[in-house]
């Protein structure tokens, strides 16, 4: 049987291997000032932006190889484009491959199929409980399985070769590939930077103040914090992991995984996606069709949250500590409490009405006012008890 390669890919930070080829793919710096503009355009890429403190920007992109021949090395770097150039102040970069390159990847020459032998259904649960932003924000980061263990080691552990015959068998070293790509952008704070990517991997490894135009399509962003309220962020089919936001209007369509640990003081358009917040501030506007949302937490005083959606499901975990206010008005909307299911039906106008009001108890702190226009939706609220109203 002719052999052939099974590829495992992991976006793992934490592995340390005795790599036995480092090529340089593309190193280049610019000088810049408060007026220079960036546009980086990614495809099949994975990419880490972090800060750079001498007021230029820097692209390092290094690729490691273990267990390449000379010929297989050259043939990867073939598949790579990388340039940028200068023109008028303004900064341009293309960086693109044939096929995707990962943080990490592996490649077992082998004829036999490779499996994941490991048991995600002792993982899965249905119960539904408050999470909070520090526990988002370590979802974001990682379990980070490997710890010390070597690559191979970790692959012995939760991935078996299964023979012609069925029976399986551990991953050994020997025909074992290891690729890793280390494609870091430095780039002053008073840039201001547009990202376009397509199937590519976009991580800001520190908190960000530039201002940042971002589109992203079939790949995945993740980043510290997003200070900048300028910011203008759009995902389609993609991933967003965010451990917070303050400021800025973001566009969701179809995104999947999608984690903040806090936000405030944003706009957020969505629809078709799923989304968790650890922790609602200031001022946070939310419009929807068709998604599925879960806020956790909210801060001391977040002043007002507006929720405008169609279709959509809303897990809402009411303030804990502090007084508020919440009312609900809409339209077609079912509202699941405790152990209740209240089915609010259409008024006879068609017209939205005031479905549910919880009054602020005017004890103590008062936090702000928490709003929800939702048609044709679903409600599910969490540790409280709310009086429903009836239509007209």
């Amino acid at each position: 049987m002719q052999s052939y390669y099974k590829t495992i890919l992991l976006l793992l930070t934490s592995i340390s291997f005795a790599f036995g080829q480092r090529k340089t793919v593309y190193n280049q710096s610019f000088e810049t000032d408060k007026e220079t503009t960036a546009i980086f355009n990614f495809d099949n890429s994975t990419v880490g932006i972090i800060a750079s403190n001498d007021g230029k920007i820097h692209f390092d992109y290094v690729i490691e190889f273990d267990g390449y021949s000379k010929k297989e090395i050259e043939e990867k770097i073939s598949e790579i484009d990388v340039n940028a150039s200068k023109f008028d102040n303004h900064i341009t970069l293309v960086a693109k491959s044939n096929s995707k390159i990962h943080e990490i990847s592996y490649a077992i020459d082998t004829p036999d199929a490779l499996v994941l032998d490991f048991d995600f259904s002792a993982s899965k649960s249905d119960e539904k409980y408050r999470k909070s932003k520090d526990s988002i924000i370590r979802e974001i980061v990682g379990k980070r399985p490997l710890g010390k263990l070597s690559g191979i080691k970790y692959l012995e552990n939760h991935f078996k070769i299964k023979d012609e015959n069925g029976k399986l068998k551990k991953v050994r070293k020997a025909g074992l590939k290891i690729l890793r790509s280390l494609f870091v952008i430095r780039i002053p704070p008073f840039v201001k930077l547009q990202i376009n990517g397509k199937d590519s991997q976009i991580n800001v490894n520190e908190d960000f103040t530039n201002e940042l135009s971002l589109d992203i399509k079939q790949g995945a962003f993740k980043a510290k914090r997003l200070t900048n309220a300028y910011n203008n962020i759009t995902l389609d089919n993609a991933k967003f992991q965010v451990y917070g936001i303050l400021g800025g209007n973001y566009n969701f369509n179809t995104l999947s995984n999608g984690l903040v640990g806090s936000i405030e003081n944003a706009k957020i358009t969505s629809e078709f996606s799923k989304m968790e917040v650890g922790e609602i501030g200031e001022n946070v506007t939310i419009n929807d069709f068709n998604s599925e949302y879960w806020f956790y937490n909210w801060q001391k005083t977040f002043e007002r949250f507006d929720l405008f959606s169609e279709y959509s499901k809303i897990h809402f975990f009411y303030p804990e500590t502090y007084d508020f206010k919440f009312k609900v008005i809409g339209n077609n909307t079912v509202n699941h409490f405790n152990d209740v299911s209240v089915n609010m039906q259409p008024s006879r106008t068609g017209e939205k009405f005031n479905m549910l009001e919880r009054k602020p108890k005017n004890e103590g702190h008062f936090s702000g006012d928490i709003n929800f226009d939702v048609v044709h939706g679903i409600i599910y609220s969490y540790n409280d008890t709310f009086e429903p109203k009836t239509s007209n």
